[in-house]
Formats: C-alpha cells, sequence, structure tokens
C-alpha cells in the first residue's frame, strides 16, 4: 500500500479475544488532513480497530499487527508510552459523552485535565479550556465550564468531547458515532465543526448519509474484515461488493408502496462468521467458489469479492 506522508499507517492489524479473531489483518493509511470514513453493521469490527489504536481496548481483548503515527508505534507498546501519546498526538471522540465524562467534574476542570497531563501550567489550561469551549460554539463558554455534565443536553456534552479531544491539537481525531444521538439539526451542526476543526479524521459510523458528507475516502467493514474500499463518490456511486451494494439499497428511499430492500439474515455472533468470504451466507450471489477466502484488490478502489458487481 502506498503512504503518501501518512498521519496513521495501519498494517495487518488483528484484535482477539482469546480463540476468537474479531478483526482479521485491517491495513489503511491516513494522510495529513485527510478524512476517512469506517462503516459497517453494528459487529463489523469498527470500534474495536478505533479502540485498538488508542489502547483501549477490554481486558483479555488484545491487538497484533501494526500501527505508527510519526514514527511511535501505537500496538503492542506499554500503558506509559500510550499515555504521552494518547490526547497529544491522537485523540478520539466517543459516542456517548455521559459515560465518557466524569459525572463528578466540572466541564472546565475536564477540558483543562487533558492539557495539564501534557506538561500545561495550569492557568494557562483553564484559560485555553474556555477558548476551546467557545471553539466548538457553545454559548456562555465560563457559564458552561462551572457547569457538571448533567447539566448539559447530548448536543452540548458532545460538544464538550470535541473540546477535550482538540485540547492539544492532535494530528488524528477518531470519531466514534459522534452523532447517533443527536437530533438531525444538533447533527448537522456537529458534523459542520467536526469537518472545520479536525486534522486529519478517522469517522466511524453506520450512517452512509453521515460519512458521504464529512469524509473523502472510505472503508466497508464486514465480519472484522475490510470488504471494499476507496473513494467516497466511486464506492457510493459504483459498489463493488455485494455488501456494500447491499447497504447502499438499503439506505436509498424508495417509491411508496414498494419494499424496502433488505440484506437477508443478521450479523452473526463473533466466531460464527463463515469460512471463506465472511458475506458469503447473506449473498444472493454466492457460489462454491465464497469458500475460499477472497483477497482485497484493486488499486484506488479495492474489493474482497469474488463475484463484484458490475
Amino acid at each position: 500500500m502506498s503512504d503518501p506522508v501518512s498521519t496513521l499507517k495501519v498494517e495487518g492489524l488483528s484484535v482477539r479475544a482469546g480463540s476468537l479473531e474479531l478483526v482479521h489483518e485491517v491495513s489503511f493509511a491516513i494522510g495529513p488532513g485527510e478524512r476517512v470514513g469506517l462503516i459497517g453493521e453494528s459487529g463489523s469490527g469498527k470500534s474495536l480497530t478505533a479502540l485498538s489504536l488508542m489502547g483501549l481496548l477490554p481486558e483479555g481483548v488484545t491487538a497484533s499487527g501494526t500501527a505508527t503515527m510519526g514514527g511511535n508505534d501505537l500496538v503492542g507498546v506499554p500503558e506509559s508510552r500510550l499515555k504521552r501519546l494518547r490526547g497529544q498526538d491522537v485523540s478520539m471522540v466517543f459516542q456517548e459523552p455521559m459515560t465518557a465524562l466524569n459525572p463528578l467534574m466540572r466541564i472546565g476542570a475536564q477540558v483543562a485535565e487533558v492539557m495539564t497531563l501534557h506538561g500545561t501550567p495550569r492557568a494557562r489550561a483553564r484559560e485555553k479550556a474556555l477558548d476551546l469551549l467557545e471553539r466548538v460554539r457553545l454559548p456562555e463558554p465560563a457559564q458552561i465550564a462551572r457547569a457538571y455534565p448533567h447539566q448539559l443536553s447530548g448536543g452540548q456534552r458532545q460538544r464538550v468531547m470535541l473540546a477535550i479531544a482538540l485540547a492539544n491539537q492532535p494530528s488524528l481525531l477518531i470519531c466514534d458515532e459522534p452523532t447517533t444521538a443527536l437530533d438531525v439539526t444538533v447533527q448537522k451542526q456537529m458534523l459542520e465543526l467536526i469537518a472545520e476543526v479536525a486534522p486529519a479524521l478517522l469517522f466511524i459510523t453506520h450512517d452512509l448519509a453521515v460519512v458521504a458528507s464529512v469524509c473523502e475516502r472510505v472503508l466497508v467493514m464486514y465480519g472484522g474484515r475490510v470488504v471494499e474500499s476507496g473513494p467516497i463518490r466511486e464506492v457510493f456511486t459504483r459498489p463493488r461488493h455485494r455488501y456494500t451494494e447491499g447497504l447502499l439499497a438499503a439506505s436509498r428511499l424508495t417509491p411508496r408502496g414498494t419494499r424496502l430492500p433488505t440484506i437477508k439474515g443478521s450479523v452473526p455472533p463473533a466466531g460464527q462468521f463463515p469460512a471463506g468470504c465472511v458475506f458469503r451466507n447473506r449473498c444472493p450471489h454466492a457460489t462454491p467458489e465464497c469458500e475460499t477466502v477472497p483477497a482485497l484488490t484493486g488499486d484506488g478502489h479495492a474489493h474482497a469479492c469474488w463475484h463484484p458487481a458490475d
């Protein structure tokens, strides 16, 4: 894979829980200023991929392979080294801020804390916290800084998470379903804000319209594997993998009275995906050939499918 001065370079990233492989040899790179989407149904391995890059996998779950940022390894390194990188080189905005924010700390203190942990003097961190709250378009930043998380709306809490993530000017921002719990108006505002302030971006979602509005390139995951990748416009207008084709068909508006297209079945539990192509038990085009694992092939627009869409 070509690597034009990447902010993040991931090669052969796998995640296991005991004998179960949850993510299989994921590889991609994100260049400076580039916005990459990671999409797929729940259970596809999207969040595990992000958590492995942050060193935040649950106990008993391990990652292998390589992931580097600016010459720093992110996988298989001691927690002490990861602490120096998290919040400094790479930051993450989580889906539900009420579980990510400390309910016992005021907002301003939480924004300032990530800066003091990385060496910013306490007084300067408090000043910068107010600037950050204003930057993410929170009204009356001084008042917000004195509030506790439960006193804010969902949209305001998500903006606070974004302020914390941006505090030390990281090279890469990872967003994991950051707008799922928001209403449509607030969601639009958050997406515009993320697109405006993010340095390089890895945006995880199951919402195809959201990723199309924010990102330039997309990775499609299913069964812990990347099954298609390429420029957003090309993947969404000319999908090659049958799973991507099914996702796009199910997301389109249909005439009144017609049946909405669906992908048959559901995502199997971990460890119960079929051998060969992980999508073959749900694919209407599967043949005996699909019992062999297809390679991810293609220059620019890659896919892993024995019977790609035209």
